[in-house]
């Protein structure tokens, strides 16, 4: 059942009313604060944003109204996403600034096997993440999986190609395939500063993505637990590693082969900030 509602400093967007309750539920920037302080400052006048994960368009809008990014190369592999992603940006007047590509980013360049997510965010990631076996919320339940077969593509492959505007800015957020998606954009990160802003689902695949962002020369801070850093904002070195253990030890990452890039002011309150950056822009 699609629900509209108006996102505070956002504009309108149309939600499924149980799939992504969490847009009604409470406001859907609760939990955005650390991404988006980071993005406010990563992006520039000009700037090419991949918005890896789109869903349904929120990170879209909001690059594009709000932090003024030239371009954004949104994508969105679950085809029951994508009408409401187009509607989304449509209706907030940026359609001839946000791409939309249906394809997940990975490590290989085929169509492959992608584990919907229909309870709980309306989201979902590559079987080669869950095994085979459903996504999170389905199994926590006791559902089986459903399966669909989305185009799968590299970072690699795509700038090679040529095919799209190569991204100033990356914003990550691919439910469990992270280090996956890193793996397959690895010359491009070693030939280029992209700042990268990943939402990482789980400690071990936030230890990967770390060992991966170190190798290739990045300087890296993460969204930390408030007893390890009042601002729950850390600058990380290789030894931070081996000290992850839970969830949300690193649960957002920011990197930059600029060391000052990381130096971004924290604001906790995602609708202040997005209102600030509003004015400021």
């Amino acid at each position: 059942m699609p629900l509209n509602i108006d996102v505070p400093e956002v504009g309108k967007m149309r939600v499924r009313m149980r799939r992504n309750r969490s847009y009604w539920l409470r406001s859907p920037l609760t939990h955005e604060w650390y991404p988006l302080s980071a993005l406010s400052h990563f992006v520039r006048p000009g700037d090419t944003v991949w918005d890896v994960g789109a869903n349904v368009g929120l990170y879209s809008l909001i690059l594009t109204r709000i932090f003024k990014a030239r371009r954004v190369v949104a994508f969105e592999p679950m085809a029951q996403n994508r009408p409401l992603l187009s509607h989304n940006i449509t209706v907030g007047g940026v359609a001839d600034k946000v791409h939309i590509v249906p394809c997940a980013l990975g490590n290989v360049d085929e169509e492959t096997d992608f584990q919907t997510d229909d309870i709980q965010s309306a989201s979902g990631t590559l079987n080669v993440v869950t095994g085979g076996q459903a996504c999170v919320a389905r199994e926590k339940i006791g559902l089986p999986p459903i399966t669909e077969r989305v185009q799968c593509r590299s970072v690699d492959s795509l700038v090679a190609a040529d095919e799209l505007p190569k991204p100033n800015v990356m914003k990550i957020d691919v439910e469990g395939a992270e280090r996956i998606l890193l793996d397959g954009a690895s010359e491009f990160l070693r030939l280029h500063d992209a700042r990268l802003v990943i939402e990482t689902h789980g400690a071990e695949v936030s230890r990967a993505c770390l060992e991966f962002l170190f190798d290739h020369g990045f300087f890296v801070a993460a969204c930390v637990p408030e007893n390890v850093d009042r601002r729950r904002h850390k600058r990380l070195d290789r030894a931070a590693i081996r000290t992850i253990s839970g969830q949300y030890d690193a649960h957002f990452i920011v990197a930059s082969k600029i060391d000052s890039d990381l130096d971004f002011p924290i604001e906790h309150d995602a609708s202040k900030l997005l209102a600030e950056s509003k004015n400021a822009r």
